[in-house]
């Protein structure tokens, strides 16, 4: 690729170089294995798989997990080296949620890849494990020819030993797809959450897909309120066969199917299209009810048959999410985590030991050997008519699904939920129970129902008045259905039970029947009903936006931004997201359109599959969308809304409403000039703050009194020299406990909250970073014991060095960005561009 970043191996780097590597990639080493070490060393990405794939491998080979990526681009800027090649820049990944340093991580694999014969790239088998194994062995600087990349979809031990005797080499086209993804959010996340952030709230963010997903669950939110309902009434007649001698016959149900001259275009029900009802309000109904009344019923017709029922397919990473979201009740991200859990390993008694397959994968495809193994399954468990003659080969219909992974299956179809319940938690268990279940029934023979159709016609005379219509189906042949039990069914939430049985009695062409009752129902059209995470998903993959291995992300980033929230399972859009959503449609609707974002999607595989070249995609696509940036900015007004309310401060202007970090909030429009804000309520009422006041307390800096003032935060004290820039002393309101090691200037313990969250609430000295002092607890008139000396100044020292190196590492980033921005001829200076890229990373 010829952007892609500088390689310790020279030797691995350009178009020519990967295919010389891949011509001398070697095979697996014969040497024998050297006293105290191992001669074989593999990369994977997470801890439990290293260990289910180690106890797999055995002794010869050493198992280190990467954790995750080891490099990324920057958080901050763009990421690429110049607009020209737009070669993309790698750092270090800094884990810190993780406790992962990713520096350690590289040298630990950089040290082991030294004393190794062979090293086996064996990361995840899609774009982003491909990359991951490509970042690893750059970081690492492990020879190309030292190398070979090893996949496998299913964490066994046929498969991984297969796997290693048929080892490849990395693919490069993969890694440049991956890449081109990565620089393209970024390229466009990061224009379009500034541009947000300027004109909406400084709490927005957007990006490549998820500012698509957020418009499909607001333009149906638009449909819903838009929605007019329309009337209409269903008449069902209660009849039975004539009363003989023996007791009376059993009433059964029939519903109006047709009226005689029903004009063109009208029907009884609504369908998919423009709907007329034929019964339109209660009135026509009564008038009906009372000619049925009149009328007699007679059978002019019976159709008996057989209905088959086909399984579905196996699941791939959309069915799968869309499942346990009606089935479970669970969210994609809770049920990705779950499933990977399954694939990577879980002790079953012998060991852990990978329960399914690959879990992120668009294909429906089984392998023979799956197959065999299921139908053998099948025969022993059900019997030889639950096998079909014909194996089940599924085809996939999404754009760009890779045929060579496999569906989400067991890897063992013995291995039945039943079996696993005391190894498994409840949720694993919930799981792996519905991808047993769905990829068995995918591999067993039809379900067979015996169905009855009969039509009635209500005649008033020799009139006709109307056809009245009743079915029935008993299952005549379990087939799939067996594997979900008596009550089983794959319907979505809401939708009616196609399987239901129902019974009629045996009646005949001619048959009077006897007319017990004719009823009117009158029901109401429904708008299209909001998105689930579940049909959410489904609509992404329909129209080929975002891959398996972004769905779940998706869904939880459009939530956790607080544009949208759950109702239940619904997906409701929030006021800022309207806001966001209308602001990005106006002004830059081609790039949150889905027929663009699924272009694009395509344009990555093509990069996949080694038709196009990363340079050109994001060459064109950032030559239009630079200026189309640009000209937004200046079109677009910032979002406010005019109130009634006279600033309180200045008095020369009504306050406008704004939205920020924490929501909305009154400003005055004249900001500089007068920086009055206060909160508001939910009605849009302004919130009363406290007014200043002096405290008690003289500021430990420059000896002047203090003020106490509330903020987003809650109340906190200034020094009152701060507004002159004369002093910058600024704390948290004193608990009234006194610091017992500051005695000139004196100090106050104050409130505080761990950033980490792990923490919680502590209590610091406001001499911060001066004086490290602190307690986990306060307690009325509490008077704490000074440290030892030596151990108070030590603890001093070190927090002062920490302090002067994050201050140091935060002015040279922010100079490096400005510097860097300046560089790439940014036409708009953002100061603060590092804080607000990693709020849409």
């Amino acid at each position: 690729m010829t952007t892609a970043p500088e390689s310790r191996d020279t030797r691995a780097s350009g178009p020519i170089a990967r295919r010389v590597s891949a011509r001398n990639a070697a095979p697996v080493s014969d040497a024998p294995a050297r006293r105290g070490r191992a001669r074989n060393l593999v990369i994977v990405e997470s801890p439990a798989k290293a260990r289910t794939v180690e106890n797999i491998l055995g002794s010869d080979y050493r198992v280190i997990a990467s954790v995750g990526h080891v490099r990324d681009l920057p958080n901050y800027g763009y990421g690429v080296e110049d607009f020209e090649t737009f070669r993309p820049k790698y750092v270090v990944v800094k884990d810190k949620k993780r406790g992962v340093d990713k520096t350690d991580v590289i040298d630990q694999i950089a040290s082991a890849a030294r004393s190794a014969d062979r090293v086996y790239l064996s990361t995840d088998p899609d774009r982003e494990g491909e990359a991951i194994s490509w970042h690893i062995r750059e970081a690492a600087g492990i020879p190309a020819e030292k190398t070979s990349r090893v996949v496998f979809h299913e964490i066994t031990k046929p498969a991984i030993e297969d796997a290693f005797r048929h080892p490849g080499t990395l693919n490069m086209d993969l890694v440049d797809a991956q890449q081109t993804r990565r620089v393209l959010d970024r390229l466009i996340g990061f224009p379009l959450t500034w541009f947000v952030q300027g004109k909406v709230s400084k709490a927005a963010s957007a990006g490549r897909v998820q500012s698509v997903a957020l418009r499909l669950i607001v333009d149906r939110e638009l449909l819903i309120r838009d929605f007019r309902a329309t009337q209409y009434w269903t008449i069902s007649a209660g009849l039975s066969q004539q009363a003989g001698a023996a007791a009376p016959a059993p009433v059964f149900s029939a519903e109006l199917a047709r009226l005689p001259g029903m004009p063109r275009g009208t029907t009884i029900r609504p369908g998919t299209g423009e709907f007329t009802p034929a019964i339109p309000d209660q009135a026509a109904a009564d008038r009906l009810i009372e000619t049925f009344n009149r009328s007699a019923f007679t059978v002019s017709s019976v159709k008996k048959g057989q209905r088959s029922k086909s399984p579905a397919p196996p699941f791939t990473t959309s069915t799968f999410q869309q499942a346990a979201n009606n089935r479970l009740g669970m969210g994609a991200s809770r049920a990705m985590s779950i499933a990977q859990q399954l694939y990577e390993g879980v002790d079953v008694g012998s060991g852990p030991v990978g329960l399914i397959t690959y879990m992120r994968t668009d294909s429906v495809n089984i392998s023979p050997v799956a197959r065999g193994e299921a139908r053998g399954y099948i025969g022993r468990r059900w019997g030889a008519d639950f096998v079909p003659q014909k194996e089940r080969v599924y085809s996939t219909r999404s754009k760009g699904a890779q045929e060579a992974h496999e569906a989400i299956r067991p890897t063992d179809p013995a291995r039945t939920p039943d079996d696993l319940r005391r190894h498994l938690s409840a949720e694993q268990h919930r799981v792996y129970q519905l991808i047993w279940q769905r990829f068995m029934a995918s591999q067993m023979a039809d379900a067979r129902f015996s169905t009855v159709a009969v039509e009635i016609e209500a005649k008033e005379g020799a009139t006709l008045r109307g056809t009245f219509r009743s079915s029935a189906q008993q299952l005549i042949f379990a087939g799939h259905l067996a594997v979900y039990g008596v009550d089983a069914n794959e319907r979505e939430a809401g939708q009616e039970d196609e399987d239901a049985e129902a019974s009629l009695p045996e009646l005949s062409e001619g048959e009077t029947l006897a007319r017990r009752s004719v009823d009117g129902r009158q029901h109401f059209t429904e708008p299209p009903p909001r998105y689930t995470e579940a049909s959410l998903v489904k609509a992404l993959e329909e129209l080929g936006i975002g891959r398996p291995s972004t769905y779940a992300t998706i869904v939880q980033t459009v939530q956790k931004r607080e544009y949208v929230k759950k109702e239940g399972r619904a997906l409701v859009p929030l006021e800022l997201g309207f806001l966001v959503n209308e602001m990005l449609v106006e002004h830059l609707g081609r790039y949150v359109d889905t027929g663009f974002t699924s272009a694009m999607e395509e344009d990555l595989d093509e990069i996949a599959e080694g038709k196009r070249e990363y340079v050109d995609v994001v060459r064109e696509f950032w030559s239009a969308f630079e200026k189309d940036i640009e000209k937004a900015k200046g079109a677009a007004e910032k979002q406010q809304e005019e109130t009634d309310i006279r600033c309180t401060l200045c008095g020369e202007a009504n306050m406008v409403i704004k939205w920020g970090r924490n929501g909305k909030f009154l400003a005055c429009p004249r900001y500089p000039e007068c920086k009055n804000a206060m909160p508001v309520n939910e009605a849009g009422e302004p919130v009363p703050v406290a007014q200043p006041t002096v405290t008690a307390y003289d500021c430990p800096k420059c000896g002047a009194a203090t003020i106490q003032k509330s903020g987003p935060y809650g109340p906190y004290i200034d020094c009152v020299r701060r507004e002159e820039n004369a002093c910058d002393f600024r704390a948290g309101v004193p608990v009234g406990v006194a610091c017992p090691e500051c005695i000139d200037p004196p100090g106050q313990m104050v409130e505080k909250q761990a950033r980490s969250g792990k923490r919680g609430t502590f209590y610091a000295c406001w001499n911060y970073p001066n004086c490290s002092f602190t307690l986990n607890a306060i307690t009325p008139g509490m008077k704490p014991e000074p440290r030892a000396p030596e151990a108070m100044l030590e603890a001093n020292r070190k927090l002062l060095e920490r302090s002067a190196r994050g201050k140091a590492a935060f002015a040279a980033r922010k100079a490096g960005a400005r510097e860097k921005r300046k560089e790439e001829g940014e036409k708009v200076a953002r100061p603060r561009s590092g804080s607000r890229a990693r709020k849409a990373s």
